[in-house]
């Protein structure tokens, strides 16, 4: 960014850095921009920020004026800055140019009421081709009709460019257009073709149909009767499983209860088998007891109760074995007399 030009608010002391003492060539206009700062802002009770209208002052090497007005400034605390657009006024002439800084108050009728101005500042403006030319207001009628004469011919020429576009688009289209009008005929020439294979297609087709309908006929009034005969065997064979599942369900409450007087037959045989083992042990341990004597029985001196015992002995020695079986016809036992 280039250095300001500082002016003091309070002595109005211009300081204009050297990298910005050069302000252009001869003839330029609105190229150059030089920055400012003011130092200070509240001048004798004034504030110059506030309702204060700026411009720039110059005299060029011919001692001309100018003055160009500040758009817009920027204020901080501290002080006000704002740019300048150098205008060709200011650059007619080579040689110094002096300028200052001037701000307005006015009130509602225009009418000054405060006005501050800084003091003078100096620059150089450096010689160039147009150094001699008279200013007539910033215009230049030979470089103006230089400039519509080239825009003309540029004109012209993208005209020409334009037409030949034109022409052959035109020419395009109208090949498009033949090209469009082939492909019509061709499409519907096949357009018809198909017509004619699909109705090739269709009579073959209500032929087959036609043709077949009687033998797909027989054929499914077939298969029906085969179901149907299918399905009475299925029906045959159900009612066959459930006459047999009732035969086994008789046949397993038999077998449950033949079980049933097996396991009442054995404890009966069991408790029976058991008492006459008792009663055998019982005689055993009687005879064991008692002794007969046969030779002495008739002299003995109680004849009668010897036989008796004996007699009684005998019958108690008299036991057979018995063993009981199931019977395979009724499922009841047998009882078997051992030798």
């Amino acid at each position: 960014m280039a250095e300001p030009i500082v002016i003091n608010a309070e002595t109005r002391e211009i300081t204009v850095p050297e990298s910005e003492r050069s302000f252009g060539v001869a003839g330029e206009h609105n190229v150059a921009r030089k920055h400012f700062r003011i130092n200070g802002r509240i001048v004798d009770g004034n504030d110059l920020a506030v309702g204060f209208a700026w411009k720039v002052c110059t005299e060029n090497s011919a001692k001309q004026p100018n003055e160009y007005p500040i758009d817009s400034i920027i204020a901080d605390s501290d002080g006000i800055e704002f740019d300048w657009l150098v205008g060709k006024g200011a650059l007619t002439y080579k040689g110094s140019l002096k300028f200052a800084v001037c701000a307005k108050r006015v009130n509602g009728e225009g009418k000054v009421q405060h006005e501050w101005h800084s003091r003078i500042g100096t620059g150089t403006v450096y010689d160039g081709i147009e150094a001699s030319a008279e200013d007539i207001g910033g215009f230049d009628l030979r470089a103006y009709i230089q400039q519509t004469a080239a825009e003309v011919r540029q004109a012209v020429q993208d005209a020409a460019a334009s037409a030949k576009n034109a022409e052959t688009q035109a020419s395009d289209a109208n090949k498009a257009a033949k090209s469009a009008a082939d492909n019509a005929t061709a499409a519907k020439k096949s357009a018809d073709d198909a017509a004619a294979a699909a109705k090739t297609a269709g009579d073959a087709a209500t032929k087959v149909i036609e043709e077949g309908v009687a033998e797909k006929l027989t054929e499914m009034q077939n298969i029906q009767k085969d179901v149907s005969t299918k399905a009475q065997t299925a029906e045959t064979a159900a009612k066959n499983a459930g006459t047999a599942k009732t035969a086994a369900q008789n046949a397993q409450n038999a077998a449950e209860k033949s079980a049933g007087n097996a396991a009442n037959s054995e404890s009966a045989a069991k408790t029976s088998a058991e008492q006459a083992a008792a009663a055998r042990d019982t005689a055993q341990e009687l005879a064991g007891r008692v002794t007969v004597d046969d030779t002495l029985s008739d002299a003995s001196a109680s004849p009668v109760q010897n036989k008796v015992i004996f007699a009684a002995l005998a019958k108690k020695q008299d036991v057979q074995r018995v063993t009981f079986v199931i019977n395979d016809t009724d499922g009841g036992l047998d009882a078997v007399v051992a030798d």
